[in-house]
Parts: structure tokens; sequence; C-alpha cells
């Protein structure tokens, strides 16, 4: 199995956080049911996906040539699928909770970030933009866990037909990912060696 160069620390930190963040807000989406406590939860950690997203894009911007480079040649069909798929991925994680902001706004309501304080207000209420934002706020979402699921496919897939075991290269534990690069490295007999 071959083995590939690794993110930087603070690229993979992001990376988990952000999809600890996204993946329990969707599923808190899912069954909100305008359940006032749920809503003031997913409120919350929307916001805390749009920071952390805002950082994980400007620290990638900053350490962009120090990312590892893609296992797909430039050019094919697989590269521009990885790379419409990741400029996807960052537009809507910052999108989604632009328009779960808007919306809220328009339904006459702050966004108020964990109890600790409120977002400003960036539109008046309307109840048809509220409607309408909120359509949108979902089919975005819906969007972003179909591109998410693609995302974990693509890793998948270079995995089980290429022989090449990403995931280690996102892992923020360098030991770990050392361990399982030794793992899916052939064994040298001894035999062999002298």
């Amino acid at each position: 199995m071959k083995t590939v160069s690794r993110y930087p620390l603070s690229v993979s930190l992001l990376h988990w956080l952000l999809a600890i963040a996204l993946i329990a807000n969707f599923a808190i989406g899912w069954v909100l049911e305008d359940q006032e406590q749920l809503l003031a939860l997913h409120r919350s950690l929307g916001v805390l996906v749009l920071g952390l997203a805002a950082i994980r894009l400007l620290n990638r911007i900053r350490l962009n040539r120090r990312l590892p480079a893609s296992v797909n040649s430039a050019g094919t069909p697989a590269y521009k699928v990885e790379k419409a798929t990741h400029f996807l991925l960052y537009a809507l994680m910052l999108a989604i909770p632009l328009l779960g902001w808007l919306k809220t706004n328009a339904a006459g309501r702050p966004v108020d970030v964990f109890g600790l304080f409120s977002l400003p207000i960036l539109m008046p209420r309307s109840h048809e933009f509220a409607y309408w934002l909120g359509q949108l706020h979902a089919l975005t979402a819906y969007t972003l866990a179909l591109l998410v699921g693609l995302h974990v496919l693509g890793a998948l897939a270079h995995w089980v037909f290429k022989s090449e075991n990403l995931i280690p290269r996102i892992l923020p534990l360098p030991e770990r990912a050392q361990r399982v690069r030794l793992v899916s490295q052939p064994i040298k007999s001894k035999t062999a060696t002298r």
C-alpha cells in the first residue's frame, strides 16, 4: 500500500472539529420540529460551524504550500471532481450557517450563541423571506450531506481500488498515522536483508 504525505496538524484538527460539529448539527436539524431548546442548540452549533469553516479556510490558504499534493493526476476527471467537491464543501459550510442566520432574523429572532451573546440582526422581519430562506437552508444542508458522503466515498474508493489509504494523512495523531503506515507496508524477510 502506498504512503502519502500528511496534512499539517492545524489542518487535521480543524477538519475533524468541523466534521463533528457538522454531523452533530445535521442530526439535530433532522429532528428539530420547532423544539425551542434544540433550535437554540442548532443555531449555536451553526455559528460554531461558520466560525470553524472560516478559520479552516484561512488556515488552508495560509498553509497552501505545505499541503500534500492531490493523489489524483492533474487534469483527470477524478482530479476535477475532487477540486469541485472541496470548493463546494467550503462554500456550503459557509453559506448554510449564513442562510440559517438570515432565516432566523427574518423570522423576527436574533441568533443567540450558547446563551453567551447574540449575533447582529442582518435583515428585517419578513415571514415570506423566512420561509424561502428556510427552504434554501434545508436544500443546501442536504446538498452538503451528499457532498460529505461523496468525500468519504472518494477516500474509500482510493483505499479499495488503488491501495491508497488516505485516512492517515488527515489524522491529527502522528504516532497513529505511523502505525497505520507501518502495517500497510510490506514486511521484508530477514533472509532478504542479509
